[in-house]
């Protein structure tokens, strides 16, 4: 399990996320043989359906193990996850009474969005939690004054958070509620992907959030356009490359 936040690296020092190797040690699995790492930063990428949630069993298990857990997602979406997680038997009003649990509201713009963020970490650290764990759902919490773009520049600023706690962040979204450009700033902001149940733990369209935020958005895109032209412009083998890409990789090796 990853270090507690108080045994973390002094403030100010930390390297970018690029620079930090991964740890050796399994934080968690999203199912059979899909371990996550501590600092991964996972969109889970599907195309329609009803799969099972691993998102409810991740916040679950981080609960079990006093860790620090968010659901980012519109108030719509709230009384479902709850009511999962009553269905696992886990006791939702006393985790949010002493802010195990938290599930924010409609952010009324960016910067209290961001301001969320960061404290939703900083809190994790000052209670010297052992981890955290963050669940966002799709592009629901969006606040209404910020643009897809916007919105997605500031989630790759979520990568320093991640890569600065001992923490794991589990992003899911639904190609069939998604545009196309929406769908290639996913890929360019998460370093890891899980597609087609396939673990994909070097995205070669990820794209640092020091390089994303500089870049405009058709560079951006550009290589994520070139190879949906290959594909014939189909999603569905666009996703079954991005799968082979996982495929072809190494298997992680056995935690230590």
């Amino acid at each position: 399990m990853a270090r507690a936040f108080s045994r973390g690296v002094p403030r100010g020092e930390f390297p970018l996320p690029d620079q930090i190797p991964a740890l050796p040690h399994i934080f968690t699995y999203l199912g059979p043989g899909i371990p996550v790492r501590c600092h991964d930063h996972i969109a889970l990428v599907q195309q329609g359906g009803s799969p099972a949630d691993p998102g409810t069993e991740f916040l679950r298990e981080g609960l079990g193990m006093c860790h620090h857990c968010c659901f980012l997602a519109s108030v719509a979406l709230h009384a479902g996850l709850l009511a999962r997680l009553r269905g696992l038997g886990v006791d939702v009003q006393r985790h949010a009474q002493d802010q195990t649990l938290r599930i924010p509201r409609a952010m009324a713009d960016s910067d209290a969005l961001l301001g969320w963020m960061n404290r939703f970490f900083a809190e994790a650290e000052a209670a010297r939690a052992p981890a955290a764990r963050w669940l966002e759902e799709g592009v629901s919490a969006k606040p209404a004054d910020l643009s897809i773009a916007g919105f997605f520049e500031l989630h790759s600023r979520l990568n320093y958070l991640v890569k600065e706690y001992p923490s794991v962040a589990l992003c899911r979204y639904n190609t069939e509620d998604l545009e196309i450009p929406h769908l290639f700033s996913i890929l360019a902001v998460h370093r890891h992907l899980l597609v087609e149940g396939t673990l994909v733990r070097d995205n070669p369209f990820y794209i640092p959030a020091e390089k994303f935020i500089a870049m405009q958005p058709e560079e951006r895109e550009r290589d994520l356009r070139d190879l949906f032209r290959e594909v014939g412009f189909d999603l569905k083998r666009l996703l079954s490359t991005l799968a082979g890409y996982g495929r072809l990789q190494p298997p992680p090796a056995a935690e230590s």
